[in-house]
């Protein structure tokens, strides 16, 4: 049972999938930490460095590592010019996430830009697809 899940775990798309969701989450916990320690008056806010005070970014960072090392991951297995195209499904979560979670706004020229992503993976799946056979 337990080689199951490892074997099932260490899959690259499903490292691909872990990589883009904490990806998409880093972005998320970073934007609340940079709105919960923002000091304009600050000399020094254009470091954002007053954001490392917040539990948010350390958060963030660290989903941020976890996204990291599941790409290595992935990419050990499949072909970068595969993976990275997929990986760009961050491009759609991180905005209808911010729309759902931090009630940002979603302009049509941005809806028009998911859309065009979401295109551009629906190009890519079919090879992809075949390479899931190959392995």
């Amino acid at each position: 049972m337990v080689s199951r899940i490892w074997r099932w775990f260490v899959n690259p798309w499903v490292q691909l999938a872990i990589c883009v969701l904490f990806a998409t989450v880093a972005e998320i916990f970073l934007k609340l930490g940079a709105v919960a320690t923002a000091n304009l008056a600050s000399a020094w806010s254009w470091t954002g460095l007053a954001g490392l005070r917040s539990g948010w970014v350390w958060w963030g960072i660290l989903t941020s590592l976890v996204s990291l090392f599941t790409w290595l991951a992935a990419i050990r297995k499949l072909p970068l010019t595969i993976a990275f195209p997929i990986a760009n499904a961050v491009h759609i979560f991180v905005p209808l996430s911010c729309w759902f979670f931090l009630g940002e706004e979603i302009l049509p020229r941005r809806w028009l830009g998911i859309a065009l992503v979401l295109l551009g993976l629906l190009i890519v799946a079919p090879p992809a697809a075949k390479l899931e056979e190959r392995l």
